[in-house]
């Protein structure tokens, strides 16, 4: 089976703890989750909102996990273990995705800064028809200067925001090189050369985007 990742969102409780004390303890606990068996790699990030307003831009931390093997009996095995929560964890919002895999394994240490992308397919195209076009769509936008690669997958909702759920079926994982200006005007570029087409259907397509920037390097787990 090929890899698959996890990804959680967090944003902590307002006022509780510095962002210094929230980054040591969250890298601690991606060290005790990476000790569950089936957990790969992770590596976190923290990110700014391009595009949306909708879950997950309105975090503030990512943490993203490759899994080995069925990633539903790799999460009951950490249900099972005995990771420690914060006090504070209860109050925390939180939004995390299965993502199963549609392209080759995704290269955690290349991804110092990364240009992620959630879609929804429009109300009257089918999944997989829209899914089959972003294949296409996404290495257009790898013409652009300063995206280099991306690895997609296919999304399941695993934990949901109440407050905002998160409703995309796809996320596009692009590494970057380069400030978001650059990068915004990059695609444009592509764009207006002809090197990135759009369908008449483009506009109704529900997209988030984030531009993260790697917060720790790469970390094996116990299945590496």
């Amino acid at each position: 089976m090929a890899e698959s990742v996890y990804l959680v969102f967090c944003k902590p409780p307002e006022g509780e703890m510095s962002p210094e004390a929230f980054g040591e303890w969250y890298e601690q606990h991606v060290r005790d989750i990476l000790a569950v068996d089936g957990f790969v790699a992770a590596r976190r990030f923290g990110f700014e909102a391009v595009n949306g307003d909708t879950s997950p831009t309105m975090y503030s931390h990512l943490a993203l996990y490759v899994i080995e093997g069925d990633p539903h009996a790799v999460m009951e095995r950490l249900a099972a273990s005995s990771v420690p929560h914060a006090e504070w964890y209860p109050r925390a919002r939180w939004a995390s995705f299965y993502g199963d895999p549609l392209e080759g394994p995704i290269d955690l240490d290349r991804l110092d800064d990364a240009y992620i992308v959630f879609s929804r397919q429009p109300a009257q195209m089918p999944a997989e028809e829209f899914i089959d076009w972003y294949a296409t769509h996404a290495r257009e936008n790898c013409t652009a200067e300063g995206f280099e690669d991306v690895w997609r997958y296919r999304l399941e909702r695993d934990s949901v925001d109440p407050l905002d759920p998160n409703e995309s079926i796809h996320v596009a994982i692009y590494e970057v090189h380069g400030e978001l200006p650059q990068l915004r005007a990059a695609l444009k570029e592509a764009a207006d050369a002809g090197r990135v087409g759009f369908p008449e259907w483009f506009g109704d397509i529900l997209f988030a985007s984030l531009h993260a920037h790697a917060a720790s390097p790469t970390i094996a787990g116990v299945s590496a």
